[in-house]
């Protein structure tokens, strides 16, 4: 399976619902066990979600920081700092980007290609560089 990029995420764009700009919309990565979402999905869901139970993760996951926008003549691209959990015990296999600001609105949801797992250790989600703006983890051409 690969990202899912939601079919109302687009016409969101255009609407000027998500700010991704430094100072702008606040954002978070939840991580999952199983792929809950699909195209026609909307917001975030506690489905299948990482559990909270004594493994240093909490539950609507984790505020996103380091906003970026890059925008060239062809691409505009998005970039977040990496996202870190330290002594953490869990297994996931999937991530969602959401809209905290906006009424938890879904924006891309993700396939880490199979499980990843900390035990009691640091687990941590880099999102690709912008520099590239194809290979970053939102980008529009």
């Amino acid at each position: 399976m690969a990202n899912i990029i939601p079919f109302s995420f687009r016409g969101e764009l255009f609407t000027g619902t998500h700010n991704f700009a430094s100072g702008g919309d606040s954002f978070k990565l939840a991580l999952y066990t199983a792929q809950p979402y699909t195209t026609s999905s909307t917001v975030y869901s506690a489905s299948s979600e990482v559990s909270a139970s004594g493994t240093n993760y909490t539950t609507t996951g984790k505020a996103l920081t380091g906003n970026a926008v890059a925008y060239g003549t062809a691409v505009a691209s998005c970039d977040f700092d990496p996202a870190v959990w330290t002594t953490a015990t869990f297994t996931a296999a999937y991530g969602a980007i959401y809209n905290d600001t906006q009424g938890d609105k879904l924006c891309v949801a993700l396939d880490f290609s199979g499980n990843k797992t900390a035990t009691n250790g640091t687990f941590t989600v880099t999102f690709p560089s912008p520099s590239t703006p194809a290979d970053a983890i939102i980008s529009m051409a």
